[in-house]
């Protein structure tokens, strides 16, 4: 039985990838993502405290506390990657600017397939990985989709309207079906406690990376909240990519999947405490916007 969940689990990751980063594509057009390029300063900041600040956290804490090196090599990994699709969600929720946080997901997203294979070896001691493998699998199943869906939308906006939905939709499923699969397929292993602590340290520094993110928004709001949203929420599915070709031992998976899906309950949280309403449907599709609308636009500049 756990066989058939762990396969089970393996195919989620794909289908959660590639359909979560068609969706963003779907619901973006490049003109919209083009005009928050000229916000430099913060794009730089969100590129230092991304791919420098939260992987030296996570290494500083590895280091502080005894935890068992396959925990730790999962959860150094996940600090490595970022741009997460799922901030796209979070920002909805937030009541934030979709179109800049869909900037940085795209920047951080690329900065992930460059810096990623490179730093992996020099993070994770022992470790021999193919450079351009790794680099191929994240482009091939997160790049590509993304550039379909960008290219779709602009070419064939009535069709888009029609199978976005349901493309958001089979992403949702397909992510609770990853996070059920694994956790099923690995039960035995979540009665280590030195799964648990793990998870508690890459927690701590989760909300630490919240907060460094909200400060790169030098005090202006809109900025504040897609920095803390983007810089919190890693990258989980270029992490399982990695994971799942690198790593011959499975609780790799677990304490990344475990470790996410604990963050995004703390993020959605924070997004809601950042939103003006009292309400959230936690199952509402992680889309960007409906589109051709520009309800969003108006009010993201409504806020700034």
């Amino acid at each position: 039985m756990y066989e058939f969940f762990q396969t089970v689990g393996s195919w989620g990751v794909t289908v959660f990838v590639v359909t979560s980063m068609l969706n963003v594509g779907l619901t973006q057009k490049p003109s919209r993502l083009l005009a928050h390029l000229d916000n430099r300063a913060f794009l730089l900041r969100m590129v230092l405290v991304n791919f420098v600040v939260v992987p030296a956290l996570m290494i500083a804490a590895v280091y502080l506390v005894d935890l068992e090196p396959v925990y730790a090599a999962g959860i150094l990994l996940f600090s490595l990657a970022a741009g997460a699709p799922f901030v796209i969600k979070l920002t909805t929720v937030s009541q934030s600017d979709i179109a800049l946080a869909t900037t940085v997901l795209l920047m951080l997203m690329v900065g992930t397939v460059v810096i990623l294979p490179l730093a992996l070896p020099q993070v994770i001691e022992g470790i021999t990985v193919d450079t351009w493998q790794i680099a191929q699998s994240l482009i091939v199943q997160m790049i590509l989709p993304l550039a379909v869906g960008m290219a779709l939308l602009q070419i064939a906006e009535r069709l888009v309207a029609v199978i976005q939905p349901w493309v958001a939709a089979l992403s949702n499923i397909a992510l609770y079906v990853l996070i059920v699969a694994i956790i099923i397929g690995y039960l035995p292993s979540m009665s280590d406690p030195a799964l648990w602590k793990a998870i508690g340290v890459g927690l701590a520094v989760l909300f630490l990376a919240l907060f460094l993110g909200w400060t790169m928004g030098d005090g202006h709001g809109h900025l504040q909240e897609v920095g803390g949203l983007a810089t919190a929420q890693r990258n989980t599915a270029a992490a399982l990519i990695v994971a799942q070709q690198n790593f011959d031992d499975p609780r790799v998976l677990v304490v990344i999947t475990l470790l996410n899906t604990l963050g995004v309950v703390m993020l959605i949280g924070a997004a809601k405490l950042m939103s003006r309403e009292n309400s959230f449907a936690f199952l509402i599709p992680a889309a960007a916007d409906v589109p051709g609308e520009d309800s969003i636009d108006e009010t993201a500049t409504a806020r700034q």
